[in-house]
């Protein structure tokens, strides 16, 4: 048999796994969302968000890259990941006594001693994902994503568990705080559990010199990407106030669950596209695709829901977080363009381009800091919002990057269903639910009823959901 169908079948069947755990764990997060927003009100909830954003940026920028070495490095052998391995438990010790040595000064500069004190408490679980990111690279590497989903469900399941319990029982923010350090562990133990690593603290040098290089430059890239998380809990929360965090925050968690698909397509696009890229034409026809799909599944998911966020979002977490309903389409619209562009990046990283994808998020923080500090003191929130929609011009040098080496992708589809998404986004910020749906399908409508190509990919799609449903109601 030959390999192809073999890829094929690992990808489909992981994409399935890894579907059905990120539904699973959008339904909790969804719940534990709605009870914490309610339970602990803007403030509180912008003290957790505020927290919670620096810390996962400590933790994306403590793995040093060493997880995508892992999964990308050829003439893989066990000792790798023993060294790696090594490598975590002495000097990311050391990164971690020196976070907790600098959380004051996170804490001084939001103006909020609480943060401080969170982040101390959640030192030890950057140390669990340092653990748990070696096994999880490993699954990864041999596309075990039904096993790396268990672990995952598993993990965020508890987080959400004990963080309403504690949440109802003492309406305090340490409620989530509990819950995501219970999340690393559980983690961390799971996933030695289905790939154990040998347990060391010697590491070499010549093991660990390319691993480092690598790391290093992957990790650049992914360093500036993640400078975007701190946008928020830095700046909204120096200049305009702790409240501001949690409102903004309810608005991206908003987004973030509703485009589920896009975590699933970037948790399997390194490890499936550096099996493609020696093959330009079905490279480019991958992208063109994955592109039609992700504008058009996040396009009508995102525009859908702005048109009835200005009433849902009040009723599900009360009035006060109305403004995170008005933000909701000017922050899913940028979003919505970033999913797009997803591909791009895991073709320039599966072909070792890592520096682009450096310049490109560089960029973007160029122009996205500068806007927010200059706008968010003058319109709030607001401010925030514009400033992720000005920065959306970099992603053009992703594109040309990939033009260069494989051609250009189709995009004229693609637009055509950003576009179509951005009137009923627009409308939902001022007009009543009524006048909201009626854009949205005038806009979809129209698109639909002029491109031959829209309606054939709707189609397509569907074709592809109904035979899934089919097959497995045959088995």
């Amino acid at each position: 048999m030959s390999p192809q169908p073999s890829l094929k079948s690992k990808v489909l069947k992981g994409s399935f796994y890894l579907t059905l755990r990120q539904l699973l764990a959008s339904g909790f997060s969804l719940v534990s969302t709605l009870v914490i927003a309610r339970m602990l009100g803007p403030e509180s909830y912008g003290i957790v968000s505020a927290a919670l954003g620096i810390f996962y940026f400590l933790r994306w920028t403590s793995r040093f890259g060493l997880g995508a070495y892992l999964v990308r490095k050829p003439d893989f052998t066990p000792k790798d990941a023993e060294q790696i391995l090594a490598f975590y438990n002495t000097c990311g010790v050391l990164l971690c006594l020196g976070i907790a040595l600098a959380a004051p000064l996170f804490g001084w500069w939001v103006g909020r001693h609480e943060i401080t004190k969170i982040l101390w408490v959640l030192t030890p679980a950057i140390w669990l994902d340092m653990v748990s990111i070696v096994s999880s690279s490993l699954l990864n590497r041999a596309l075990r994503f039904d096993q790396i989903s268990l672990v995952e469900a598993i993990a965020q399941t508890a987080n959400y568990i004990l963080s309403v319990i504690l949440v109802l029982s003492y309406h305090s923010y340490w409620g989530p705080i509990c819950g995501t350090l219970l999340q690393f562990l559980i983690a961390a133990i799971l996933a030695r559990r289905f790939y154990p690593v040998h347990w060391t603290f010697r590491w070499q040098r010549h093991y660990m010199k390319p691993a480092i290089a690598y790391g290093f430059s992957y990790n650049c890239s992914n360093w500036l990407f993640n400078l975007r998380s701190l946008t928020v809990p830095l700046f909204v929360g120096r200049l305009v106030g702790i409240e501001a965090v949690g409102i903004i925050n309810i608005a991206v968690r908003m987004v973030a669950q509703l485009m589920l698909l896009r975590g699933v397509l970037k948790r399997m696009s390194i490890s499936v596209m550096a099996k493609l890229t020696n093959d330009k034409p079905a490279t480019r026809r991958a992208l063109t695709k994955g592109m039609m799909y992700q504008a058009l599944m996040m396009g009508l998911v995102c525009s859908g829901f702005a048109s009835c966020a200005s009433w849902l979002i009040p009723t599900v977490f009360g009035d006060k977080w109305l403004l995170s309903a008005q933000m909701f389409p000017l922050i899913g619209i940028a979003t919505l363009v970033g999913a797009i562009f997803d591909l791009h990046t895991a073709v320039l990283y599966a072909v070792d381009r890592n520096h682009v994808v450096s310049w490109s998020n560089l960029a973007y923080i160029a122009l996205l800091w500068p806007s927010c500090l200059l706008l968010t003191p003058i319109f709030g929130v607001w401010g925030y919002a514009i400033s992720e929609i000005l920065a959306l011009p970099t992603y053009y040098l992703v594109h040309r990057a990939i033009s260069k080496q494989f051609g250009s992708p189709e995009y004229h589809l693609v637009f055509g269903f950003v576009l179509a998404s951005i009137p009923p986004c627009l409308a939902s910020i001022w007009f009543p639910l009524s006048i909201n749906f009626g854009v949205f399908l005038l806009s979809y409508g129209i698109l639909f009823l002029i491109s031959s190509g829209a309606r054939k990919l709707l189609l397509e799609l569907w074709a592809i959901i109904a035979g899934r449903f089919t097959k497995k109601q045959v088995a």
